[in-house]
C-alpha cells in the first residue's frame, strides 16, 4: 500500500526548504523530500541536457535547484500549522 503524500513546500529557495524541515523535525512529523536541479533535465531525448545543450552562461543559479517537501495527506493542516 503507498503512502498518500502531499507538497508542502516547492520552491527555490534552500534557506526556506531547511527552515521547514527543522520545524517539521521538532514537530516529530515525518516528511520526505526531493531535490531537482533544473539544468541536468533532458533537452530532446538522446541529444542531451539543457546544460550540456546551452551551458550555464545567463542562468540564474539560484534557480537552478527545485526543493520540495512532502508529508502524508493526514498529517498536512498540522504541518502546515508548524512552518507559518
Amino acid at each position: 500500500m503507498k503512502l498518500m503524500t502531499e507538497s508542502i513546500y516547492i520552491g527555490h529557495d534552500m534557506k526556506r526548504f531547511n527552515e521547514i524541515r527543522d520545524a517539521l523535525d521538532l514537530a516529530k512529523i515525518p516528511y520526505k523530500h526531493k531535490v531537482r536541479n533544473q539544468d541536468s533535465e533532458w533537452f530532446f531525448q538522446g541529444k542531451g541536457t539543457k546544460r550540456s545543450q546551452f551551458g550555464s552562461i545567463g542562468v540564474d543559479q539560484d534557480k537552478a535547484y527545485e526543493y520540495e517537501i512532502l508529508v502524508r495527506k493526514e498529517d498536512k493542516a498540522r504541518a502546515e500549522h508548524e512552518i507559518i
